[in-house]
Formats: structure tokens, C-alpha cells, sequence
């Protein structure tokens, strides 16, 4: 089914969220074949890109690096000024779909300079950010954020930042002081969904296709986003559109899993951005819930080199495919 947000086709109504260190363009691109209607980069230090003379071949910004095979893609921004915002996106913004600002991450790392969801302790600076790229770029600008830091001041942030002209709100149902504890309020939600005009995308708890359409249904959302559920699962976006698409609940088969993680191996591979911690995570989440055989965990645990992992999971293939 194709849609349009923010004039931007998308296949899906879902898709996935930024996430530090998680979604560099291998994992990216394993979304989008899945399904993912639109994917966006781990944050991305503004400061960092106005400082750096090639930030799109320093090894130090892989995380920048895309291919016309992952579109639409967004570029997450992270930082406090804001015309070092403008100014990475005057270097970077051109290659990707939209802007997003991060005012969402929760972490000490970007909270403890004032960054990610410390920003929504100065709504008035966000706008201020959404004005300064709104004048350099004609990417929609969007905001990634929260129901606030450690209140739930969101319509009031959502209306300034729709008055800045923010493009699209893509809004977690937690405040940033919550981080990822208890429940997503998508009641809160709902009320920015009918506060603004622009696009809200819904956030948080989304784990299912069942969850998918009732994220919707109540939040009153055309769009919606999957974070920490993709991190182990990235067939949920499959599994999402099944539902939703045609009212059925799929899930990946065990031998999918494995496969899964080739596919993703073959994808590092392809790009050259091969890198063992990364694959042994990898192996370990995309995997999950599969009853390993005792020699499989020992051999996959104790991997030192990629062809340690290949033939751990491979072997475990291979007693599927007989069994």
C-alpha cells in the first residue's frame, strides 16, 4: 500500500525508529527488505559534522554512509546550537529523504550536555532548531521526541514546534525522565495527534501486528514506529504489514531466523562495513527464542572470527534442514 508522508512514498505505515549504535545502514537496509516504510540513521552528532572536512568517508561517520537501496531514509541529528544544526545539514542533508531532530534519546551521554530529550526542557530551543534547518533545506524537518522531560507537556511543545514549521512529530508515549520504564501512554499521544495539522507518527510498545493496529486505532495516528521490538526482530515490519495488510499473523520460522542473520551477513559483506562484535549481537538477537542445541551456544559464545559465527549457525541450519 503506498502513502505519502511528507510527500515522501512510503510502502508501509511503520517504521523504524533511530537507535544508537543499531541502526547503521546494514541493519537499516535488512529493515526495508522486511517491510519498513521509511528507516532513519542512529543520532548523529551535529557538532561532530561541521567539524569534520569529509564526514561521509571518515571511518569515524559510517553511520552516515547510504545507498539509494534503503530510501526513503532520514538523517538523525543530535546537539544544542542550533546553527551548527543548519550547517550539518547543509553538508549531509542533501543524500537523505528528511531531517530528523533528536529530543527523544534519554541516555546520560546526550541528556548530560543538554541534548536528545533534555531538549524539552527548552521547547523554545527546539523551535529555534526547527527554524534554523527550515531555512537552509527543503527536506522535511522532523522532531523526534517525547511527551516531555520529566512531565507530559507535549501538546504544548507539539504546537510550538508546528508553529516553528516543523514537518512531522514522531512521539514516544514516555517522558524523557521514564526512559524505557513502564507503560507508553499513547492516550498522550492521541491528544497531540488532534492538537497539530502536521503528521504525528505513534511510539512506544509496539511489539506485534496486533500492537501495530491498536497503536493506530488508538492513538488516532496514519503512521507509526518500532524501536527496541526491531532490535532482536527486524521480520516485526513483515509481520506488521501481514496484520494489518491482510489480517494475518505471521511469524518467522526458526530456519527464517537463521537465515535472517546470513542475509544480514551477506549485507555487511556487500558494504564492506563487517564488523565481529557487531555480528556476534547480531547472531544472538536474530535468533532469539530458537531452542539451540548445547554445542551451537558453546560454538556461537566462544566465536572469535566471523567464520567462527558462520559455522556455528550454519551447522545449526544444516540440522534443521535434516530434521
Amino acid at each position: 500500500m503506498a502513502l505519502q508522508f511528507c510527500n515522501i512514498k512510503v510502502q508501509s505505515p511503520f517504521f523504524l525508529a533511530p537507535m544508537a549504535a543499531i541502526t547503521a545502514l546494514p541493519f537499516r537496509l535488512m529493515c526495508r527488505q522486511q517491510g519498513a516504510g521509511l528507516v532513519i540513521t542512529e543520532q548523529i552528532n551535529a557538532t561532530q559534522i561541521c567539524r569534520n572536512s569529509d564526514p561521509f568517508t571518515n571511518n569515524g561517520f559510517f553511520t552516515i554512509k547510504t545507498i539509494p537501496d534503503e530510501k526513503p531514509v532520514g538523517v538523525q541529528l543530535f546537539g544544542t546550537d542550533k546553527q551548527e544544526f543548519a550547517r550539518a545539514v547543509e553538508i549531509v542533508g542533501k543524500d537523505f529523504d528528511l531531517v530528523n531532530i533528536n529530543c527523544g534519546c534519554p541516555s546520560h551521554k546526550e541528556v548530560s550536555i543538554g541534548a536528545g530529550a533534555a531538549l524539552l526542557r527548552e521547547p523554545q530551543k527546539i523551535a529555534g532548531i526547527v527554524e534554523a534547518i527550515k531555512g537552509v533545506t527543503d527536506r522535511p524537518v522532523t522532531v523526534k521526541m517525547r511527551l516531555g522531560w520529566s512531565g507530559n507537556n507535549s501538546v504544548k511543545i507539539a504546537k510550538l514546534l508546528e508553529r516553528a514549521g516543523c514537518d512531522a512529530i514522531m512521539l514516544h508515549g514516555r517522558s524523557g525522565e521514564q526512559k524505557y520504564t513502564g507503560k507508553a501512554d499513547w492516550g498522550s499521544i492521541k491528544r497531540v495527534v488532534e492538537a497539530v495539522s502536521i503528521p504525528v507518527v505513534a511510539n512506544g510498545d509496539v511489539k506485534c501486528g496486533r500492537d501495530a493496529e491498536e497503536i493506530l486505532g488508538q492513538t488516532g495516528a496514519r503512521f507509526g514506529m518500532v524501536g527496541r521490538a526491531a532490535m532482536a526482530n527486524p521480520f516485526i515490519f513483515r509481520e506488521i504489514n501481514e496484520w494489518i495488510g491482510r489480517g494475518v499473523e505471521w511469524k518467522p520460522t526458526p530456519a527464517e531466523k537463521v537465515g535472517g542473520f546470513f542475509d544480514y551477513l551477506a549485507i555487511c559483506e556487500r558494504l564492506e562495513m563487517v564488523k565481529l562484535t557487531d555480528l556476534k549481537i547480531k547472531a544472538v538477537q536474530f535468533t532469539k527464542g530458537i531452542d539451540f542445541t548445547k554445542p551451537t551456544r558453546v560454538k556461537l559464545q566462544g566465536a572469535k572470527s566471523i567464520d567462527g559465527i558462520r559455522d556455528a549457525l550454519g551447522d545449526l541450519r544444516d540440522s534443521m534442514e535434516r530434521n
